[in-house]
């Protein structure tokens, strides 16, 4: 069977890449195993005092009032791509910690722990979920190493492991080979996506709602690759606790963009009531005891209950009550 191929040129710390979370696991949910994902890393800020993005005022030798002016720019994205954001507290750089080579190393450090296990890409994406998770949401210091290293350990990779390989040659020269990469295909902007499918490549820049890409898929593939039929037993309901029971956590806008639930007008993308059915199937769903809801920064995060708890999730709760 051939299988389409996507490239997503991301930095963990970039706020697009993070609202993208709902397009890659729409993915996933839709297209199953006919698309593989791989991630290069491609470091959105080298030296904050050298990066300039005017319009939003961030670079330059007022480091906090970078800091500041990026807190209000994830906060207006957010209202755009639905995932969480956290400003309170957000303090990303100081005159030590000026990059976002660290956070990138990280998730290279992570597929390389993959690598050593022989196992598939899976632990170093919920890595990646993770520190991005952290960064936006809940605006933690993701550039210091040690937290990097024991983010680590809420997805089953060793900290330690990440301690070493973060800090090793092979990591910074496979961010060196993954930005030569994005420089090789003109990539402008973070995330970007390089789809490829028997010999043929379509480049994607930017971020992209889900109905767009699954249009480059499918013009890429000449209709090859297409969504896969759900189970035509299962209700609504059923599929998006399966769903939810499948990632142990989720956001609004993550439930929206897997089961195409319309947005509704005058709504920003944070709020379950931002969607058209979505009130109604979360209301159904915590009367059978199925999932639970919390506040999370400027959304809500749902969990699934009444599943059995794997050690992952038992440590991201851990980790969580360390913040």
């Amino acid at each position: 069977m051939d299988k389409l191929k996507i490239t997503i040129f991301a930095d963990p710390v970039c706020t697009w890449c993070w609202g993208t979370a709902p397009v890659t696991r729409a993915i996933e949910q839709c297209y199953g195993d006919r698309v593989i994902m791989n991630y290069v890393m491609v470091k959105m800020v080298d030296d904050i005092r050298t990066f300039s993005e005017r319009r939003l005022q961030i670079g330059g030798d007022d480091i906090p009032l970078s800091n500041r002016n990026m807190a209000n720019a994830w906060l207006d994205a957010s209202k755009i791509h639905g995932m969480p954001v956290e400003a309170k507290g957000f303090r990303l750089f100081d005159e030590e910690h000026r990059s976002t080579a660290p956070q990138c190393t990280a998730y290279i450090a992570a597929e390389m722990f993959c690598e050593k296990r022989e196992s598939g890409p899976q632990k170093a994406h919920r890595y990646l979920r993770a520190v991005q998770q952290a960064t936006a949401a809940e605006a933690v210091r993701t550039c210091l190493p040690a937290t990097l290293a024991d983010i680590a350990a809420t997805v089953g990779i060793e900290p330690e492991y990440m301690r070493t390989a973060m800090e090793s040659e092979e990591a910074r020269l496979r961010l060196a080979r993954g930005e030569q990469l994005a420089a090789h295909y003109e990539v402008q902007s973070t995330p970007s996506f390089l789809l490829e499918y028997k010999g043929k490549e379509l480049l994607v820049q930017g971020y992209t709602p889900f109905e767009a890409l699954g249009e480059a898929i499918a013009k890429l593939t000449g209709g090859s690759i297409k969504p896969e039929k759900q189970a035509a037993q299962e209700t609504i309901n059923e599929k998006v606790a399966r769903y939810v029971a499948r990632h142990g956590s989720v956001y609004p806008v993550e439930i929206a963009t897997a089961f195409a639930l319309g947005r509704r007008s005058g709504h920003t993308a944070l709020n379950i009531e931002s969607y058209e059915h979505l009130p109604d199937i979360i209301e159904q769903l915590l009367g059978e005891e199925k999932i639970a809801i919390t506040p999370f920064a400027n959304s809500f995060k749902i969990y699934s209950v009444g599943e059995e708890r794997t050690l992952t999730q038992k440590h991201e709760r851990e980790y969580a009550r360390t913040m």
